[in-house]
């Protein structure tokens, strides 16, 4: 009698278990990388030929929930954008502590308002010494074309890091 209560329980049991497991795996997919060394991070951009992208989002923002979930985390499961862009989030009012450019451990906080950038979301391009290579994008006013604008913006800001630097 009890082998077959078990034998009727493990079915679930184990459902139960996978779902766990999927579920997971699904939320580590749904988040931004957190940027934790922006310092390395440049470095590895200047290595690459790739603009560093900083997300700054805020925990209870609803507009940088829609911009993470429509736009940024599908450009990353996508696999596209890999070899394009360094994407990195900052989480305004309660991400941790950071290194910055110079190596200085800062606040998300700190990093924004050195780019004027406490409004939620906020995207930009720097390069490898923290420098803006493009117009930001401010908000999510259109959800559908936000992608476009974002295509566009990191073709430019690449294209800004090839251009060399005159003396």
């Amino acid at each position: 009698m009890g082998g077959r209560v078990m034998s009727r329980l493990l079915p679930p049991l184990l459902l139960a278990g996978l779902a766990l497991i999927a579920t997971a795996s699904a939320d580590q997919i749904r988040s931004v990388p957190q940027a934790e060394d922006l310092s390395a991070d440049a470095t590895l951009a200047a290595a690459t030929g790739r603009p560093l992208m900083l997300v700054f989002t805020r925990k209870h923002c609803g507009y940088c929930a829609l911009l993470k979930r429509s736009v940024i985390v599908p450009m990353i499961i996508s696999g596209e954008y890999a070899e394009r862009v360094i994407i990195r989030e900052l989480v305004i009012d309660e991400g941790p502590d950071l290194l910055d450019f110079a190596r200085q451990r800062v606040s998300p906080f700190a990093v924004a308002d050195r780019y004027d950038a406490l409004f939620a979301p906020v995207v930009l391009f720097v390069g490898p010494g923290g420098e803006e290579l493009h117009e930001r994008l401010i908000g999510i006013s259109n959800e559908e074309m936000y992608l476009f604008y974002l295509d566009q913006a990191i073709e430019k800001a690449t294209q800004t890091l090839r251009v060399p630097m005159s003396d």
